[in-house]
């Protein structure tokens, strides 16, 4: 049905008939259409006009719907009416992204109809995006007080409480919550959460049990109990509690994390392989889940396991040059010469021996085990076809900085930058440069740049255990 098929309204009943089967037909245009016909007819009806900005809203007309919104709003409506009018201009304004706007608007809604819990929520939403976590509190408790039987509002005032490192008043709400709604696994995780902030662990770690119990899957869950255990110094418990849970969500990433940072502490390495192993044949997981496998395998010098394992990671990540790279590093470990670890990589890629990423592969694999005159003399060789290739150009300043050739090694990295300058491996290779030649003004100013662009934590971390013996932050 379209506006145009009814050729005349009779009476508002049958314009309220015709406009339910225009949106559930998703005619939000034709509809809206209708609703200002119906409007113009029926003016003392606020309902069309309602109606109106509804499916402007839903036609994606965002502007349109907005003055419609502030229309109803402006007119003699019902709180229930004002109620969606507000929810409608909101909403418009949030899908324009004026974040800022929007949350005026809801400060506004919220002062003239406080106690609306559709607004608070929202109010308190919005302001958790832009970290304004005072009006988050402030906003789902009004919500929470005015519908205590509504989980997710305990869960949003605990956010905020959480985020506002509010701990104190975070443990009393989440007793509260936890006491209406003592079957809830999430309620049960952000008490144990709060309690250890404060310090209490016993209480903490009864709370996470609880937590675990009603969701023995819930990663956060067994995450909190195993943090807990681990800060009594109950470091078995604790690992044995990881183990257990990485039984039931073998493929969580977190949980596989969490695993490679705590076994060495207990002497648990070998659990490392096996964890990993068993999770790239259960899921579809991220690079890094393959990477650390590959490199316990290497540590165990199981290195026919650790090739045929990088040559998967080449198939299923196959975006992704490390893992020719660390097969080129294993082959290397086993003594293959050069031409022999080029035709493996070729294979894995589908490429010829003599094409460029299975040379860098080879390269980046000699650079890794510090082979620097091997992998200058490849470099130099290909540097003369391809003299200004920037991948080249840094392993080329890596190679000469590993050999001490530190002058030249500066040159090259500073030539790659001036052509390359937002390349963040390449003012990291020259801060590597600058730091071995000590000069550690000039490495301190490319640490700074590095910052500047933006570089990820990681590799900020990297550079600073290198450049300061510590991580700054």
């Amino acid at each position: 049905m379209v506006a145009t098929a009814i050729p005349e309204l009779e009476d508002p009943a049958q314009a309220k008939a015709a406009l339910a089967q225009l949106g559930e037909a998703r005619q939000f245009q034709e509809a809206a259409s209708l609703a200002a016909k119906a409007a113009a007819l029926w003016p003392e009806d606020a309902d069309f006009r309602g109606e109106r900005a509804k499916h402007l809203l839903a036609a994606g007309a965002l502007l349109e719907a907005e003055s419609a919104a502030r229309e109803v709003l402006s007119a003699g409506a019902s709180d229930a009416q004002k109620e969606a009018a507000w929810i409608i201009l909101t909403d418009g304004l949030v899908r324009q992204e004026r974040a800022a706007d929007a949350r005026e608007a809801l400060r506004e809604a919220c002062f003239a109809m406080p106690g609306s819990v559709a607004l608070q929520a929202r109010r308190g939403h919005q302001a958790a995006q832009a970290n304004d976590y005072p009006e988050v509190i402030d906003a789902y408790q009004a919500a929470r007080d005015l519908t205590p039987e509504r989980e997710v509002l305990h869960l949003g005032l605990l956010n905020g409480l959480w985020m506002a490192k509010r701990y104190a008043l975070g443990s009393a709400a989440a007793a509260r919550a936890v006491e209406q709604f003592p079957e809830s696994a999430a309620l049960r995780q952000q008490q144990a959460n709060f309690l250890l902030a404060e310090g209490r662990a016993a209480e903490a770690a009864a709370a996470a049990r609880e937590a675990v119990k009603l969701n023995p899957g819930g990663t956060d869950s067994n995450w909190v109990l195993v943090d807990v255990l681990w800060r009594q110094d109950r470091y078995n418990e604790a690992f044995r509690m990881l183990e257990a849970a990485l039984e039931r969500s073998p493929t969580d990433v977190f949980l596989l994390q969490q695993v490679v940072r705590l076994a060495p502490a207990v002497f648990r390495e070998d659990t490392i392989p096996v964890t990993h192993r068993r999770a790239i044949e259960l899921g579809d997981m991220p690079r890094s889940v393959w990477e650390i496998l590959i490199r316990s395998l290497i540590e165990d010098e199981a290195y026919e396991e650790a090739a045929n394992t990088a040559r998967r990671a080449v198939l299923v990540h196959a975006a992704s040059s490390e893992f020719a790279t660390l097969l080129a590093e294993i082959k290397l470990r086993e003594g293959a010469d050069q031409q022999t670890i080029a035709h493996d990589i070729a294979i894995a890629l589908g490429m010829e021996p003599s094409a460029l990423p299975v040379q860098i592969a080879l390269i980046s694999g000699l650079l890794n085990l510090q082979k620097w005159d091997e992998a200058t003399g490849l470099l130099e060789t290909l540097r003369y076809d391809t003299p200004d290739d920037p991948s080249l150009l840094l392993r080329f300043g890596i190679a000469l900085t590993g050999k001490g050739a530190l002058e030249e090694a500066v040159r090259v990295l500073n030539t790659l930058i001036e052509k390359h300058p937002d390349n963040i491996q390449a003012w990291e290779a020259l801060c590597d440069a600058y730091r071995v030649a000590k000069q550690i003004k000039n490495a301190v100013a490319a640490y700074r740049r590095m910052e500047a662009l933006g570089a990820s934590v990681e590799t900020m971390r990297r550079v600073q255990n290198r450049l300061f013996g510590e991580q700054v932050y």
